[in-house]
């Protein structure tokens, strides 16, 4: 009797042990807000894909525990399918005028396979652009395994001397603010629609090669105006392409997140 009494309680404490790893999002916004997933490479589309939360809403992703790589970011004023919005529209189907650039606060996870020891890296990355604020919070808080967050007033986005504005408006109203790379590249009205590869954008975009992220380190795009907006008021947040002292963070494999957009 004792040995079944010892190995039913090992058969009820296993599925806590090999527990699946989520995601949870809260919407503290004064108005919905749609979460959009973009998985990495191939790998599996997270539940039912785009979820809506209302205000206070919450809906939580299940992580395949054969790993995940992707980002989320949020989209508002959509339709019934979460598609045709009028911020954060930035993947097809694009509206008649066009894809929105993807000037989005995104929050990006890896998820190694679940129990193989490797860690799960996060990040908030403002490298396209920021519209609302967010934090991640790890269910484990220890060392490089922190909360991570970015609240920044669209209000103080500002004006490059080579690039010009780097607000996008629509309505009358900021509702984004463009990095400096994104505004070089990103096709008019929003952007100048110029290759990365010309000029100063290959300091203000870095792409891999030719530029090195040492060479990018030190280079123009840390002198900013929206680098330096962005390590003053978010310091623990991605500002270019290879702002990892800053913006990448790691914690032990079997974890969970909260990520809540619009946090004061």
């Amino acid at each position: 009797m004792r040995v079944f009494s010892t190995v039913l309680l090992c058969a009820l404490a296993l599925p806590a042990l090999i527990a699946g790893r989520n995601i949870k999002f809260t919407n503290h916004c004064n108005e919905p807000i749609w979460v959009s997933p973009l998985t990495n490479a191939e790998g599996p589309q997270l539940g039912v894909g785009i979820a809506k939360l209302v205000k206070e809403g919450s809906h939580t992703y299940q992580i395949p525990d054969s790993g995940w790589g992707g980002r989320f970011w949020p989209k508002m004023g959509c339709n019934a399918n979460g598609q045709a919005c009028d911020v954060g529209q930035s993947m097809p189907p694009c509206k008649p005028a066009g894809c929105d650039p993807p000037a989005e606060t995104k929050v990006e996870f890896f998820f190694p396979p679940l129990g193989n020891g490797q860690d799960v890296w996060y990040d908030i990355s403002l490298v396209d652009g920021y519209s609302i604020s967010a934090a991640i919070i790890p269910s484990k808080i220890q060392g490089t395994c922190t909360r991570t967050r970015c609240a920044m007033s669209l209000a103080n986005c500002p004006t490059e001397r080579e690039v010009g504005d780097l607000r996008v408006i629509v309505g009358g109203k900021t509702v984004q603010c463009l990095s400096p790379c994104k505004k070089w590249n990103y096709p008019p009205p929003f952007g100048l629609g110029r290759p990365e590869t010309q000029g100063n954008g290959q300091w203000y975009c870095c792409p891999t090669p030719p530029i090195t992220p040492q060479q990018c380190r030190n280079n123009l795009v840390v002198n900013t105006e929206y680098v330096k907006l962005v390590h003053r008021d978010c310091p623990t947040a991605y500002s270019y392409s290879y702002d990892d002292e800053a913006g990448l963070h790691n914690c032990p494999n079997n974890v969970d997140f909260e990520v809540n957009f619009c946090i004061s």
